[in-house]
């Protein structure tokens, strides 16, 4: 395989969607709420939460293409309309950006006022049936938490003025403000976790497996288990990737570029053994390797580990 090859594979490959449990059940929750809108004019909201590299971002362009963008001569009709918060999110940038995907002329124009009432107008315009915000979380992530409040509230206000399905999608850390947020606990009381583990049926290391033998199907090379069942490289998956779906995929591109660079015909543990080391963590090496016979069988979760859970801690105050 020449390098070309390998490039427009490794592209193919990340390209990829993966409708594990929960990816398929966040897709289905969000098309009923379309479908329903669409049959009798309900607009019901959603909260999907997810940790980076779960596959939130994959979700919102999987639901634009599949209701694409249908071009006229006067307007164009947009049925799926995906708005990126902006890092730090003020009044004035989340209304522009909501009047850029719109095709608004001028989206840094006028004032908020002006903005919403066009959003609005746009979206009704354009038969916009269902809204998705995707790293909702940003609307959080600036000053304090009075600033939160005041974008929290004209968002609001604005999904009560354009009256469709709206679909929040963030990290964890979204649901506090949507809790300390009266009005949108109100109008977004249904969530939905999109990671592994969902599944009542299967373990998240059965989950891994699955995915990783999905994922394989479509690599050129065929991957083998080396030392390991498939039960336990399932188990050694899920402590690679944290059951994190971009790890996942990170390690399979990984252990493709390497194996097709040196000229190995398949792809083993030795492969992601290395790459684990090399893309996932540097210090990830004997028992910190899920990929080495010498694995300690723990999350690697514990003070600079590449998993370690850096959200602030809430203390207890004294009685």
């Amino acid at each position: 395989m020449n390098t070309a090859d390998l490039y427009q594979d490794l592209r193919r490959f990340d390209e990829e969607y993966i409708e594990f449990a929960a990816f398929k059940a966040a897709a289905d929750a969000i098309r009923g709420n379309l479908e329903m809108f669409r049959e009798v004019g309900m607009a019901k909201n959603l909260v999907v939460l997810g940790e980076s590299g779960t596959g939130k971002s994959t979700l919102c362009r999987w639901l634009a293409a599949a209701y694409p963008k249908q071009e006229h001569k006067e307007r164009d009709i947009l049925p799926v309309l995906v708005v990126g918060v902006p890092a730090a999110a003020t009044i004035a940038s989340m209304a522009e950006a909501f009047l850029t995907p719109l095709g608004d002329p001028a989206p840094n124009s006028g004032s908020i006022s002006e903005k919403a009432r066009r959003i609005v107008k746009l979206v009704h315009g354009c038969k916009v049936e269902m809204i998705l915000i995707d790293e909702a979380q940003h609307i959080s992530d600036r000053g304090q938490s009075v600033t939160h409040y005041m974008v929290a509230d004209w968002l609001k206000v604005l999904i009560d003025g354009m009256g469709v399905p709206t679909v929040f999608l963030g990290l964890p850390r979204l649901e506090a403000l949507i809790q300390a947020n009266e009005q949108l606990r109100r109008r977004f009381s249904n969530r939905l976790r999109l990671s592994l583990g969902q599944d009542e049926k299967r373990t998240i290391r059965e989950e891994c497996l699955e995915l990783f033998q999905s994922l394989a199907q479509s690599l050129p090379l065929k991957i083998v288990g080396g030392p390991f069942e498939d039960g336990e490289l399932g188990v050694r998956l899920y402590y690679a990737s944290d059951g994190r779906i971009a790890h996942i995929k990170k390690l399979m591109a990984g252990a493709l570029r390497l194996a097709v660079e040196e000229g190995y015909g398949s792809i083993g543990p030795g492969l992601l053994e290395r790459v684990f080391t090399e893309e996932v963590w540097w210090e990830g090496v004997g028992a910190l390797n899920p990929f080495n016979v010498a694995f300690a069988h723990r999350r690697l979760d514990r003070a600079g580990e590449p998993f370690e859970d850096v959200r602030p801690r809430q203390v207890k105050k004294r009685g």
